[in-house]
């Protein structure tokens, strides 16, 4: 009777040792993996890498989510010395050589940024939507793109980086949203916001 005892306590020790809960990875571990699946160019994985780490923090009480608050856009322009125009922004249906080469030279420096080497901040989830945001642009999916860059937002009204990139983003689905986006992020001592800034906002 004793050793059937032994058995299933045995059995039943080793079940919860194997079980995929006490298997999974933690948050922390999955970011490192999307990382390096980032930066061999796996892009998809590093997506999925992100996902879970997203999925960890949300079944953690430790770290609650709201993925659903959104902030708006900010314009800010009180508090800040830079003037924005919402109509410096805008194409013309007839366009000079001039015109386009800024329009060349504008999608020169946002894919420039956009291909940037992902750079570590933390393993906070406003910084994993940033990470997953930014994977997503590298893909060339904007939508889901600004999806994560609001969600970033939303848990850390000071991410910088998140303003920014949502405003790289924006530069060609919604330019009147960079701006203001520049701005913010400028006020926060974001360099690269404020080369964009004096690109296309001025």
């Amino acid at each position: 009777m004793s050793t059937l005892f032994k058995i299933t306590f045995l059995l039943i020790i080793f079940s919860l040792l194997t079980s995929p809960y006490a298997l999974s990875q933690s948050p922390s571990e999955f970011i490192k993996t999307g990382f390096t699946n980032y930066r061999n160019g796996d892009y998809k994985s590093a997506i999925k890498s992100f996902d879970d780490a997203l999925q960890g923090y949300n079944s953690s009480t430790t770290a609650p989510m709201t993925t659903d608050s959104k902030k708006d856009y900010v314009t800010e322009n009180n508090e800040s010395n830079v003037v924005i125009n919402e109509k410096q922004y805008t194409e013309t249906s007839e366009k000079s050589y001039t015109e386009v080469s800024q329009k060349e030279k504008i999608d020169a420096e946002t894919k420039k940024y956009i291909s940037a080497p992902l750079e570590y901040m933390g393993d906070e989830p406003a910084k994993v939507y940033l990470y997953r945001g930014r994977t997503y642009l590298q893909l060339g999916n904007k939508e889901a793109a600004l999806n994560d860059f609001d969600k970033a937002i939303s848990l850390d009204p000071e991410l910088s980086d998140a303003m920014f990139r949502r405003a790289l983003a924006n530069t060609n689905v919604d330019p009147d949203k960079a701006c203001p986006d520049l701005v913010a992020a400028i006020k926060r001592g974001h360099q690269s916001a404020k080369e964009l800034y004096d690109l296309i906002c001025k």
